[in-house]
């Protein structure tokens, strides 16, 4: 059987655990120590072997209980390195036994068959195979084009202050995030300029004006569009379309997968489709066996 070691945060070999991660059949940057370390502080790790095989621990404190949550702005984590049947099982035992509150998403490539998985779903670029866009988005694109518009590359200094203009009203006011969760995109923000993941573009009109801003976390297989934004959604000039386009062919010829980074609104599914969107399945793993009186105090408090 594959032995599972608990490695706390302090102590995990973050240079190991990234290789595991980029070696990984889906070498997500969701599940980097860059990413983790933003958007689940004090994460820790379980590893088979000399981090063969990995799975991370976003665990999170309530009422008294630790539980495994998935973190914000943070998609398909799980299993990850070398895995198979047995190895997911392993990495499964061992977190059903140690906590009773699981609300995770394990990634595309793990083939985990439990009681209490249900389908979510991204949108994806395969740059290997044949994708297109629909007349809708062409007509965007070309109207953003007529209007004079043009993406270029923000730096991260650029790239911080628009996202503080833009991009954190639009979390609050649109996306409905609370400011901590805001406070905690912006650590990811920071920490993927530090480490050259993360990547932002602009679109801006004739006058330097801009109109739409995306930032983007990426490897050398995984390109995720992060958030973004366009300030001119009452003139659909087609701002976003150009941006998302620009961003599309710059990373053709650097990464593997272009990741839209979600799915489940049908408005953006849609939107995510007619730029040349894929649909991917993957799981996401609920177990609750609290007893009834906290699963009642948690729902008052959350």
């Amino acid at each position: 059987m594959d032995k599972v070691t608990l490695i706390k945060h302090k102590d995990i070999d973050l240079k190991k655990w990234d290789k595991a991660i980029l070696s990984s059949k889906m070498p997500l940057v969701f599940a980097q120590s860059f990413y983790l370390n933003a958007t689940s502080p004090k994460w820790d790790a379980l590893v088979i072997g000399d981090y063969e095989s990995v799975f991370p621990l976003t665990v999170k404190n309530k009422l008294g209980f630790k539980y495994l949550p998935q973190p914000s702005f943070t998609s398909q984590l799980g299993a990850f390195g070398k895995i198979n049947d047995g190895v997911e099982m392993a990495f499964y035992r061992y977190i059903t036994a140690h906590f009773k509150l699981i609300e995770i998403e394990l990634n595309a490539s793990n083939n985990l068959k439990v009681k209490g998985l249900s389908q979510k779903r991204t949108f994806i670029i395969d740059y290997k195979k044949e994708h297109a866009y629909n007349q809708n988005t062409k007509r965007n694109i070309k109207k953003a084009e007529e209007n004079g518009f043009i993406v270029i590359e923000a730096d991260a200094k650029e790239s911080i202050s628009l996202s503080k203009k833009i991009i954190d009203p639009f979390l609050e006011k649109e996306v409905g995030l609370s400011r901590s969760v805001i406070k905690t995109f912006n650590s990811l923000l920071a920490n993927g300029l530090k480490n050259n993941q993360i990547i932002t573009f602009k679109t801006v009109d004739p006058k330097k004006n801009v109109k739409a801003i995306g930032h983007f976390a990426f490897n050398n297989t995984h390109v995720l569009y992060l958030k973004g934004t366009n300030v001119d959604k009452k003139d659909n000039s087609g701002s976003m379309h150009l941006l998302i386009d620009f961003a599309i062919k710059y990373f053709e010829k650097k990464a593997k997968v272009f990741d839209f980074g979600g799915g489940g609104n049908t408005g953006l599914a849609g939107f995510y489709r007619g730029l040349g969107g894929s649909q991917l399945d993957y799981h996401f793993l609920k177990i609750n066996r609290l007893p009834k009186v906290i699963n009642v105090l948690k729902g008052k408090k959350s």
